[in-house]
């Protein structure tokens, strides 16, 4: 059954109807919280009773790492987020016009469709071949609103040209909604794009972002109760299911030292996304170091804490220094990662702490290591 709120998702299908247990596990392993079990069973049963805790609404970041912790198997990530909804219901205080031009399709004019607008013709000649259905095979790869932004790079990629490309401009995956209260429209979106892509005839669908990896194979039939007829892939892991089975090889190597920032949704994609992109960075030649915090302990980049607080944007910088933070702890002054959010944020954080730090994007790192143009930069 398709959900309507977040909490129908806290419980996912299939699971012990009794639901929650009350042992605090979620909370005391949490990377932020690290809470004692005592105060995290206390914190718990406010969540549960709809009353409003004492630190939780006040200090998560949204990460997801709760899902990957809860030995019930249940996602807490969905019944703190519908507390913190409720809680900005209450306040009167409506979300700011900012985030709604954020998610794509709400409006004619938006972040992403104004640059699909913009772009050159060359550009937009892409675009709309990606809006036609590909012929049926076996994988095709989707490409969200961030990749649609670099259309040419993607098209002509040498890489990735056994992949069939779709990407309908008006195609999302709907995190930014999701992570930012709407349920509604998150709702919508995940109606429309699930339309768009039950007309693919394939096997397995890999996505260019990991977001949407996340999304259409984990929050989508998890906690959304939609489930697309083939499987869902990180490009990062059909990366190093190809080179691993000799149909890739690395034409370049790097011979670089960087940190590797774990963003929050790999918690949600397993270890499988974790060696991928760790064997990926060692064929590329790249020397990597770890954070204290990572895997699904990884601290989050600050983009999803902007819906605490009455939307309170300043609290995104302040969790982005703590990561900023970690990396520079390392040593490192260049940095690996594999979410446009935490290009965007850890980029952000770094200029703010005026700290010279290079933000590398991964997945261009890696297409240039497997011989594509033009030489890799961050995105």
């Amino acid at each position: 059954m398709v959900a309507k709120s977040y909490i129908d998702g806290f419980v996912p299908e299939g699971r012990d109807d009794r639901g929650c247990v009350n042992c605090g596990v979620c909370l005391q392993r949490c990377p932020v919280m690290k809470m004692g079990k005592a105060e995290s069973k206390l914190e718990m049963g406010r969540l549960l009773d709809g009353e409003r805790p004492q630190r939780v609404l006040d200090e998560c970041t949204f990460c997801y790492s709760c899902n990957s912790f809860c030995p019930q198997g249940l996602r807490p990530y969905n019944l703190i987020m519908e507390r913190m909804t409720a809680e900005n219901r209450q306040s009167g205080r409506p979300r700011p016009k900012a985030l709604d031009y954020m998610m794509t399709g709400k409006g004619e004019s938006g972040y992403f469709f104004d640059q699909y607008k913009a772009a050159p013709s060359e550009d937009q000649a892409i675009l709309d071949r990606w809006s036609a259905v590909p012929p049926r095979a076996k994988e095709v790869l989707f490409i969200g609103c961030f990749g649609r932004t670099i259309p040419q790079r993607l098209e002509h990629s040498k890489t990735l040209a056994t992949l069939p490309k779709f990407g309908p401009r008006e195609a999302c995956c709907g995190e930014i909604p999701h992570r930012f209260g709407d349920y509604d429209y998150f709702s919508e979106l995940v109606g429309r794009t699930q339309r768009t892509l039950e007309r693919l005839e394939c096997e397995r669908l890999v996505c260019y972002c990991g977001s949407c990896s996340n999304y259409l194979g984990n929050v989508w039939p998890k906690d959304h109760g939609v489930q697309l007829p083939f499987a869902v892939i990180s490009l990062y892991e059909w990366l190093w299911e190809k080179l691993s089975a000799g149909e890739l090889a690395m034409a370049r190597r790097f011979d670089k030292e960087i940190a590797i920032s774990d963003s929050c949704y790999g918690s949600e994609l397993g270890s499988g996304f974790y060696t991928a992109i760790r064997g990926l960075y060692q064929a590329a030649g790249m020397k990597t170091v770890e954070l204290a915090d990572h895997h699904e302990n990884a601290l989050c980049c600050g983009f999803a804490c902007g819906i605490r607080n009455n939307y309170d944007q300043s609290l995104v910088g302040i969790q982005g220094q703590k990561k900023l933070d970690e990396i520079l702890a390392t040593g490192m002054r260049a940095v690996g990662v594999n979410c446009p959010g935490c290009w965007a944020g850890i980029s952000g954080a770094a200029k703010a702490a005026n700290q010279e730090l290079k933000v590398r994007f991964a997945i261009s790192d890696f297409l240039w290591a497997f011989g594509d143009d033009p030489p890799a930069k961050a995105q």
